[in-house]
This record gives structure tokens, sequence and C-alpha cells, in this order.
């Protein structure tokens, strides 16, 4: 029996949530792109003069703005559909391939970018890292690469499928673990939940977790044929997967799915067997062992519900889209994976739970909620006061002229001290804010009329203003940590 969600009928309001995200997702890998774009192109005048000829890069802009022109054909339109007015059902279908042919040519795009100048990666992911992992030296590098790579491999993976010889590869990585991260999501911070999950499979190699968890089953002979496809090794890769999983989980929470989810819903169509049976569970596998997780943990995930039955109904629409052959063999690996992972989801989160990470609870997201709030007023957020007004309220009110001591009114104040913001709470805020904001600036876009010309560059700049925000953020948390902890050195 297949474990995939049935189409479930038309809900509108579902429907135009599922377009919303969609449609906010393509914009922002499109403003972003163009972004890098026009800053090479301003390195290589720099460099060159403004006499040079037409480069590669001024032609990729060209490529990338023809097609946007062709979605933007399509402006009226999006802003009946944003605005709930009746289209009718070709120019719906209008909508959704120019959006789509957008896309597509993005990602086009994206995966040239690795012939450009390099960049180097945000030192604050590293200080996300950091401060999820609880290490001071992770002994890992970031380094940029195009999407599909980003959210598909790690960097050993790579390595093994051009035949790297595992003598040259340990040179490679005599640094320390290298992750790799979407070049276009080099500004992104909410895109950095992919590294703790990179991570977490650094964690992973060096505690044997998965293979340990797998070793009993496939002692006992318990491991499918229906588990493993084409490859043998499918079972170990897809373990391997679910605990990386598991610890991007633990210390991020729920917006550790937020990335691969919004990506994937991006995508036109779904990408078929192929990246399924190399190695990564179904999407919806994955999803719900996690959300399953979290709540084992006691995390809700009904801050991002909205999000969770959106990807379930994209990928619902997505699956009856596929032929026959290519959804049946589909169909077949999820249940295959659903019947191997989760007798083990229990083995997985205990497993994980040795390894001393700082755990993401509930009250962190109760905080979030929060700080969203000091994001929506356009300032960062990395520092809170250690304790709630109500309890410091309360202390004061307690203490009483000429019978409190000074040890009593100091431990009262010391409610008032700033301690940083965790970086699990930062990106969960984010995510917050911008499924918060997002359709409110998508609105502003596509003003729709003949006179209302369509402005990208609204978007363009409320995700570049976002993006500051939280790498200040990020930054500054990181200063204010360094800062006390030198104090107790001192």
């Amino acid at each position: 029996m297949s474990v995939t969600p049935e189409v479930r009928p038309v809900d509108p309001a579902l429907e135009r949530r599922r377009f919303l995200y969609v449609l906010s997702e393509a914009l922002e890998k499109f403003s972003r792109l163009r972004r890098i774009l026009k800053r090479q192109q301003v390195f290589i005048r720099a460099e060159h003069g403004e006499e040079m000829s037409v480069t590669a890069v001024d032609e990729l802009i060209d490529y990338l703005e023809e097609h946007c022109e062709m979605f933007l054909g399509n402006s009226d339109r999006v802003a009946h559909l944003l605005r709930g007015k009746q289209l009718n059902e070709a120019e719906i279908k209008a909508v959704h391939r120019s959006l789509g042919i957008l896309t597509v040519h993005t990602l086009q795009v994206h995966e040239l970018l690795l012939l450009l100048p390099r960049e180097a990666a945000r030192p604050q992911a590293s200080f996300l890292l950091k401060d999820c992992f609880g290490s001071k030296d992770l002994k890992a590098s970031i380094v940029l690469t195009n999407l599909f790579s980003a959210y598909e491999y790690r960097f050993e993976d790579i390595l093994e499928k051009v035949n790297v010889e595992q003598e040259e590869r340990l040179t490679l990585t005599q640094g320390g673990n290298v992750l790799c991260q979407a070049f276009g999501d080099k500004d992104n911070p909410l895109a950095w939940a992919v590294l703790a999950h990179e991570y977490g499979h650094v964690l992973d190699d060096h505690d044997q977790i998965s293979k340990k968890i797998l070793q009993p089953d496939r002692a006992a002979g318990q491991t499918d044929e229906s588990t493993r496809e084409a490859e043998p090794d499918w079972g170990a890769a897809v373990v391997a997967e679910t605990v990386a999983d598991f610890i991007a989980a633990h210390v991020l929470g729920p917006a550790s799915l937020m990335p691969i989810l919004f990506v994937e819903m991006m995508y036109p169509k779904l990408r078929g067997v192929s990246r399924t049976s190399a190695g990564h569970p179904p999407t919806p596998v994955r999803v719900r062992l996690v959300s399953g997780y979290l709540r084992e943990l006691g995390v809700s995930t009904s801050d991002f519900d909205p999000v969770l039955e959106a990807y379930e109904l994209d990928y619902a629409r997505k699956l009856q889209d596929l032929g026959k052959v290519e959804r049946a063999r589909l169909e077949g690996i999820e249940t295959g994976a659903e019947k191997l992972l989760s007798p083990l989801a229990k083995a997985i989160a205990l497993s994980v739970g040795t390894l001393g990470l700082r755990r993401f609870e509930d009250q962190n997201i109760g905080r979030a909620r929060a700080l969203q709030e000091t994001l929506a007023s356009r300032q960062p957020i990395s520092s809170c006061r250690s304790r709630g007004e109500g309890e410091i309220s309360a202390g004061l009110s307690a203490l009483k002229a000429g019978e409190a001591t000074p040890s009593q009114v100091y431990e009262v104040l010391a409610g008032l001290d700033e301690v940083p913001v965790p970086g699990s709470e930062i990106l969960t805020a984010g995510w917050l804010y911008r499924l918060s904001s997002f359709e409110d600036v998508l609105m502003k876009t596509f003003l729709g009329g003949a006179e209302r010309k369509t402005d990208l560059e609204v978007y363009s700049n409320y995700a570049e203003k976002t993006d500051g925000l939280l790498l200040k953020s990020l930054e500054l948390a990181d200063v204010h940590a360094e800062v006390l902890r030198r104090l107790k050195l001192a």
C-alpha cells in the first residue's frame, strides 16, 4: 500500500497558499541570483574597464531578464490570483507555466555560477553552526556550490561521484570537514538550516550512528529488497540521511525542514526516482519522521503547519503528473523507506540524544514568536533579557526597603542582564517573520492594472533587508557570546 497522500478535493485557500509559497521562493531565488550576477558584473568592469566587450556575465543577465519579462507578461493575472479574483482555467495554467519557465531558467543559470570567480561563504554561517553544536572549533569549512549539489549531496558524495581516490579525498579534507552551501543562498541565513543537516552527517560519521543502528537489522536479514532499489547501500544511505535530519531538528526545531520544502515546492515537477534511489528517502517520509521526532521532544510544529500542509498538497499534485511507471516506482520506494525507517526512528532518536547537543525546545519557539515582532520593526534580534518582564517585576515588588539584603537586590537586578539569542531562535524567528510578512510584500509587488507596473525590486529589497537583519543578528549574538566568555575567563 502506498504511503503517499491522496490528492484531496480542491481547497481554494490551500491552493492559494501553495501558489504563494512557490511564487515567493521563485522570486527570492531569482532576485538573489540577479544580485550575484550584477555584483560579478561590477567586479569584471572594475578590473577590465567599461570599454570591455560583452562578457559571459552580461549574457547570463540578459538571458535571465528575457525569461523574467516572459513571466511579467502575466503580471495582471498574478495580481488577480493574489487577491482571490476569478481566473479561467487557461489563465491559471498560463500563470503557472510562466512561473515554471522562470524557475527552470533561474535554476539553469544557477548551475553555471560555479564558472564565475569564487566568493567566500558568509562567516555568520559558521557562527550559527558553532552556536548550535556547542563547539568552538567545528573543523569544518563551507564551500559555495550549485543549488542541486548543496541540497542533495555532501562534499564527500561529490568526490565519490567524480571517482576521486580515497587517499586523495583524505588530502582534500585534511583541514576538516567540508560543507556545501548553495551559491545563491550565500546571503540567506534562512537556507542555512541545510548546513545543520550536513554537519549531522559529520557527527554520524564520527560516532558511526547509522552503521551501528543498521547492523542488527542486516545481521537478522530484515532489510527488505524493495528498500534497496538499484543500489545495495541504499538502506545505509537513507538511515544516514534520517540521522542527519534528526540532528538538524534536534538543534533547530521545525525550521530545519523549511528550506528543502520551499525548494521542492519551487520545482515545477518532481525530480523522479533517480535522486531518491541514490540515497535520499522521499521527502514526505522525511517530513513525517522529523515531525514525529519533534513531537517526542515536546516541540510543536503548529507555527509551520501551513507550510507542511501546502507541501503535502504540492507533492501529491506533482506525483499525479508523473507517468504511471515512474509514479509506481516512486511510491514503491516511499513504501520501502517507510518500512525500513519507521521501526528505526526510536533508536535513531535515542542515539542523537546521547550526542550532548543543545536541544531545541518548545520554549525556544515561544521566544522566537516575540523576536519575530522585533524583526518586523526592522531591528536585529541579537540579545534578550535573561528573565521575563513578569518575573523581574515580581522580584522588584518583593524587595522591601530596609529588609532586602544587597545580594537579594543584585539577584533581582541580574534579571535585567542581556544574554545572546541562540542561533536556533534567530532562524526560527526569521522563518516566522517571513511566513507572516511575505504575502503583503507580494501584494505590493504585483499591484495589477494597466497603469500600475509590476516592480520585482519591491520583493528583492524585502528579501535583501531580511537577509541583512538576520546576518546582523547572528553576528552580534556571536560577539555578545564571545564578550561574556572572556569576562568569565578574566
